[in-house]
């Protein structure tokens, strides 16, 4: 009866964070209102113009779900779940070339029938899962356990990344910065960091090269560089391409028509205002491929101004901040490896926001990486949401142990209570 009492008081009252509770419900209720409106596009030809919210909401209901049983297991068995993650990540990346489906060249969804999924985004969690269990046995002091650690943490991300970024560049790119960001925290030595860094700019500028100096038709024609490289290599181009300066009618006769998701995403930031049209009122999202996943943060501008922007990316660092004071927690306890997961998700989900935010005001080439808790999408929301059910679970723990610590404390004063009387 007793381990039935606890049970339902514990799912009666959610524990963890409070402040990222609420910061998860205001970034879902924001994905709310936004994605209904920027679904228009979706609607067109439907019987109902409700599908896509629907759909959306039950995304959402069902993330919350995952989220609140994953921040129900204090002691969760992350070593279990990191592996289970990794197998079922690397089948599904494997199953892409046989049965994935998509658009534009990427097959990046599996079709299950009754759900589709997208094993690039469980991937991201797996490989971070996977780091920090290594990083929490690495011995900073050791030259063999440096190496050691070093050449596992690059052979699990170089063979994940391998198999994304056929697909999905901007993903790969994504897990092998948050990699690179938890090994600096991990204590990895500066000379392997420095010395991988040099390679990988060595690399990115050899690519440079090879997309502005090789024709498109070559690169399509090659059977070694992957179909999808004509599409970086134009991606690539029109973000460095700032050379010639062109008049509003020679953009819109010769620019706009190659250009139509930042074109329509620079329209809707240029007529936002500070307060925005209010929700409901976008014009561009009619026009605007991937409004409701990939550039959201345009129609958030759009529709919620300047100050609606600066709201969304308050909401987010606020969401850092949280992390880090887990991060710290884990550390004075000396949960290395929670404290690792903690930094990676949080790395993890603030690298992906400033990509999604930085795409669509222009800062950075067009991407395919959503804005967690925001973004339409069944995997990446699902993805968020067990991320967020981790962060929640590690800070309930301390919760448990500051309760624990305190029934004690009660339970003497009772007694001396009763001993007075």
């Amino acid at each position: 009866m007793d381990n039935i009492r606890n049970l339902l008081d514990r799912i009666s009252r959610p524990k963890g964070d409070r402040m990222i509770w609420l910061t998860v419900f205001v970034l879902l209720s924001i994905s709310v209102v936004e994605v209904f409106s920027a679904s228009s596009r979706l609607t067109f030809g439907k019987s109902s113009f409700l599908s896509p919210i629907v759909s959306h909401g039950i995304h959402i209901v069902f993330g919350l779900v995952v989220m609140y049983a994953c921040h129900l297991h204090r002691r969760f068995n992350y070593r279990l779940l990191s592996a289970l993650l990794m197998l079922l990540s690397l089948a599904g990346l494997a199953l892409l070339s046989l049965k994935g489906i998509g658009t534009d060249k990427a097959q990046r969804w599996i079709d299950l029938k009754v759900i589709q999924i997208q094993p690039s985004e469980f991937a991201k969690l797996a490989v971070v899962l996977c780091v920090s269990k290594m990083l929490a046995k690495l011995d900073r002091t050791d030259p063999m356990s440096q190496q050691k650690t070093f050449k596992k943490i690059l052979v699990l991300t170089g063979i994940v990344c391998l198999l994304i970024v056929g697909e999905n560049l901007s993903t790969a790119l994504l897990i092998g910065a948050v990699v690179l960001m938890l090994m600096i925290l991990g204590g990895i030595s500066w000379k392997k960091l420095l010395s991988l860094v040099a390679i990988l700019l060595f690399f990115a500028a050899m690519a440079v090269v090879i997309f502005k100096t090789v024709p498109p038709q070559t690169i399509r024609d090659s059977r070694i560089i992957p179909s999808r490289a004509v599409t970086w290599q134009a991606r690539v181009l029109d973000f460095m391409d700032h050379d010639h300066e062109y008049s509003a009618a020679e953009y819109a006769r010769v620019v706009a028509p190659d250009k139509t998701q930042e074109t329509h995403a620079n329209i809707a930031i240029a007529t936002s205002g500070i307060i925005g049209k209010l929700p409901g009122n976008s014009n561009e999202r009619d026009y605007l491929q991937e409004a409701n996943c990939d550039f959201i943060f345009a129609i958030i501008i759009e529709e919620l101004g300047m100050l609606g922007a600066l709201f969304v990316m308050a909401v987010y660092l606020f969401l850092l901040i949280r992390v880090g004071r887990i991060v710290m927690d884990c550390k004075r306890a000396g949960k290395m490896e929670q404290a690792y997961m903690a930094a990676g998700i949080g790395l993890l989900l603030g690298t992906q926001a400033f990509l999604n935010m930085s795409v669509a005001v222009g800062l950075g080439p067009v991407t395919g990486q959503p804005m967690p808790l925001i973004s339409k999408g069944g995997s990446s929301m699902l993805m968020s949401s067990l991320c967020i059910g981790i962060l929640l679970g590690i800070s309930a723990s301390f919760e448990d142990k500051a309760d624990a610590e305190e029934q004690p404390a009660s339970e003497m004063e009772n007694e001396t209570e009763t001993f007075d009387c």
